[in-house]
Order: C-alpha cells, then sequence, then structure tokens
C-alpha cells in the first residue's frame, strides 16, 4: 500500500476515501463503502471504487478514479478547452505536446510537472495523462478511445 499512499499524496490534495475503508484483492485496490457486508467466500465483481493496481512496487491509477475526482482536487491537472483540437486527439488516445506551463500545478507545493496529471475538458475530468518534457502520454482506455 505504500505506493498508493505515496501516489496520493503527491498527486491529490486530499484522499477521497479513508485509509481504513482501503482493501486490495491481489495487486488491485478499492474503496469499499461505509457500510459493508463481510465478503469472506463470496465471489464479488468489485467490492467498491476500483482505486487502482499495485504493479512491481509502483501504483498506476484506474480511469474509475479520475472520473471520481474534480480538477481542484489534483495537485497536477491540465484542463483543455473542448474547442481545442487537443481534446479530442486526447479522446482518440494519441500523445500530446503540452507546454511545461499549461500543467496546473499546486502554488503551495514546488513540485515538478512530471508524473501523471488528471487531464480535463471544460474543467470535467476525463483521464490521466503522464507528463515528461513536453510530451504527455495519453493513459485514456483503449475501449473508451473515440475511433
Amino acid at each position: 500500500m505504500e505506493p498508493l499512499q505515496a501516489f496520493m499524496g503527491e498527486l491529490l490534495h486530499s484522499t477521497p476515501f479513508a485509509a481504513e475503508r482501503l482493501v486490495c484483492y491481489g495487486e488491485h485496490a478499492y474503496a469499499s463503502p461505509e457500510v459493508m457486508p463481510e465478503l469472506h467466500g463470496l465471489k464479488v465483481v468489485r467490492p467498491g471504487w476500483y482505486i487502482g493496481a499495485l504493479h512491481r512496487g509502483r501504483f498506476e491509477p484506474s480511469h474509475a478514479l479520475a472520473m471520481g475526482l474534480r480538477m481542484r482536487e489534483a495537485k497536477r491537472a491540465l484542463s483543455l478547452a473542448a474547442s481545442d483540437e487537443r481534446a479530442l486527439r486526447y479522446l482518440k488516445g494519441e500523445t500530446l505536446e503540452v507546454a511545461e506551463s499549461e500543467i496546473i500545478r499546486d502554488p503551495e507545493v514546488n513540485q515538478a510537472a512530471k508524473g501523471y496529471c488528471l487531464v480535463c475538458i471544460e474543467g470535467h475530468p476525463v483521464g490521466w495523462g503522464k507528463w515528461h518534457d513536453g510530451m504527455l502520454k495519453n493513459e485514456y482506455p483503449p475501449g473508451w478511445r473515440w475511433t
């Protein structure tokens, strides 16, 4: 759970769920509802809000987590206008050229723009991107991409 805690501290202003509500099944982390019956012995599709996966000592956030956040809750975000051609390119799954000055960062936290950032269109979250040296690698789910 340490990679998840590090991710939350690095990218989110506050944790959108209580730490005691976190449950892991294999590599997958979920935030369970406040009132949760005992699931021992039951096969459950999703025991709560899918937060992401712990792979090789690092945390990979889920698309569901991005969709459950608000832009102001992220310490790093990219806000695109609906009229910006990059918004459609993002929804198609393309890598975008994004200047570091376009990444909205928390002014109180002096951190680099490098890493995950919440991608928003008109202030509404649409997914994750990974920014590094002027390029935003698209993390939009392949099955959701505009074809």
